[in-house]
């Protein structure tokens, strides 16, 4: 019996600690404030946990090596459950987790939302139609190209459609 408990306790401890992708995540809150002070643009990965195409994302994308690199260096991270109820502080006012990520437009998962380190939401060009998110799995070749295109300021000027 107690074999069991153990096993137990140790797959629950290995499936939780797989879910954080980034050593140190932290509140939505947090990471706001870590941006702003780090002049660092914000990945809000906005997921649920029952969606295999966030977790799979997981995996593949933000597991990766490169990705993780550039993230570490150029970015602050934080994971948003769209089904959640954690309470946050944005632009002023007070929203859940899954109000924000109404707020975000966020229709589908999992989405990726990019902020300016002062919390403003980057829009880009993809198609010539304006985005305000990114919504869908990418596999970590196009994910990175995506990363640096934010990171790099391409999303100014440049159509992403031009890049993927």
């Amino acid at each position: 019996m107690f074999k069991y408990k153990l096993i137990s306790v140790l797959l629950f401890v290995f499936a939780f600690s797989s879910c954080n992708v980034f050593a140190g995540e932290m509140s939505f809150d947090d990471a706001m404030k870590k941006a702003k002070k780090e002049n660092k643009r914000v990945i809000v990965d906005v997921y649920t946990d029952w969606c295999g195409w966030c977790k799979k994302m997981d995996k593949d994308a933000y597991s990766n090596a490169d990705i993780k690199k550039i993230v570490e260096d150029n970015f602050i991270f934080v994971k948003l459950d769209a089904e959640g109820s954690g309470k946050n502080s944005y632009k002023g006012k007070s929203y859940t987790d899954s109000e924000l990520a109404a707020y975000f437009q966020v229709s589908g998962y999992p989405t990726t939302v990019f902020l300016e380190p002062d919390g403003k939401i980057i829009e880009y060009k993809y198609d010539k139609y304006s985005m305000n998110n990114l919504p869908g799995y990418y596999p970590a070749d196009d994910f990175k190209k995506v990363l640096e295109y934010i990171r790099d300021g391409k999303y100014k000027d440049t159509d992403l459609s031009t890049i993927l």
